[in-house]
């Protein structure tokens, strides 16, 4: 970014400062009391770039695209989700690389009563490889110029954060659906007719015990799900009578609980939304999980290109290269209750 570079150098190096500043200045874009001394200068030479490229339609160094994959880049990597950092060992690769992981085998040897010098059965062990599932998110747009002129650095801090939230949401989204579909049955699944009003604290107490079997050391055992179904742990008949002072206070405040059966209890918004208007969480679903169930890897890293077109008055941007493999090796860890009408 050669033409603005001087004056925010300093300012770019520090992790996270650029989406936060960009963040404040979409939400209180009216309230100069919420930025420091330095923001302040820095937006305004920001501010100034973006409206000189909305008047002469021309930015020869790319420097939005430079500026946005900054904003977007390290929001993404020094914000991550605490729910899937909790649940995955997370990483990256190179572009053109792979992973195979080797999963950790179950011990199948079997051990005999045997005369001495005598001969058993043998027994294996299965060493299985796994690939984890990939997935590349991309976001097409564009930019007005007047737009940049009118509104100069808010039109860019606007677009990096909803660029941010866009590939983030739909990275969760994505994580959980595949969790979703590595529960496949049996005695990780339990089934609640009669809509989420019907949980029991019968059905609770199975999934706990179900994710405390599996729980190893150093892990903790949690549930998650929307917050109208966290919800229903906290208002099941008599739970509150035997709640701590401190988890009554919690109650009374969110409505919610934090713990149950020695399990932590999270919940996500039934109005957060990916941008598709699908749930950020599969609906009708709790969520037992006994510590890390896999790996989450980052590929290669997002680019963002840019191409001006003076006819339309416009800056096309193309968000890609955002790719990330989503590997369940331990399905076992993970349990779920599943409504039904």
């Amino acid at each position: 970014m050669s033409n603005i570079r001087t004056e925010i150098a300093e300012f770019m190096e520090e992790p996270n400062r650029l989406y936060d500043m960009a963040e404040r200045y979409t939400v209180n874009k009216y309230n100069s009391s919420v930025f420091t001394k330095e923001e302040k200068e820095v937006s305004e030479v920001v501010d100034a770039w973006a409206k000189e490229i909305g008047e002469t339609g021309s930015d020869e160094g790319r420097e939005i695209a430079q500026f946005i994959k900054r904003v977007v880049t390290d929001s993404v990597d020094n914000k991550p989700d605490a729910l899937i950092s909790t649940m995955f060992d997370e990483g990256s690769i190179g572009e053109f690389d792979d992973e195979i992981i080797e999963k950790t085998p179950k011990n199948t040897l079997v051990a005999y009563d045997a005369a001495k010098g005598g001969t058993v059965d043998k027994s294996y062990i299965d060493h299985e490889l796994l690939k984890p599932t990939w997935k590349h998110n991309q976001i097409e747009t564009e930019i007005k110029y007047v737009d940049l002129r009118r509104n100069g650095y808010r039109t860019i801090a606007n677009l990096s954060v909803m660029a941010k939230e866009a590939l983030a949401n739909k990275k969760i989204k994505e994580v959980f659906s595949e969790l979703d579909k590595a529960i496949t049955g049996g005695n990780q699944v339990f089934n609640v007719t009669g809509g989420a009003n019907a949980l029991t604290k019968l059905v609770l107490d199975q999934l706990s015990l179900y994710c405390l079997d599996w729980t190893g050391d150093g892990d903790t055992p949690f549930t998650f799900s929307l917050n109208k179904y966290a919800q229903q742990i906290a208002n099941m008949a008599g739970y509150t009578s035997y709640m701590s002072d401190s988890m009554k206070n919690d109650y009374n405040r969110y409505g919610l609980v934090k713990e149950y059966g020695g399990m932590l209890i999270a919940g996500y918004s039934g109005a957060k939304k990916a941008a598709d208007g699908e749930l950020m969480v599969p609906d009708k679903r709790i969520f037992g999980v006994a510590g890390k169930v896999g790996t989450l890897t980052d590929r290669g890293e997002l680019r963002v290109y840019e191409t001006p077109d003076n006819k339309r008055e416009v800056i096309e941007l193309k968000f890609t290269g955002y790719e990330y493999g989503i590997n369940i090796t331990k399905p076992e860890k993970v349990a779920k209750i599943v409504f039904s009408a």
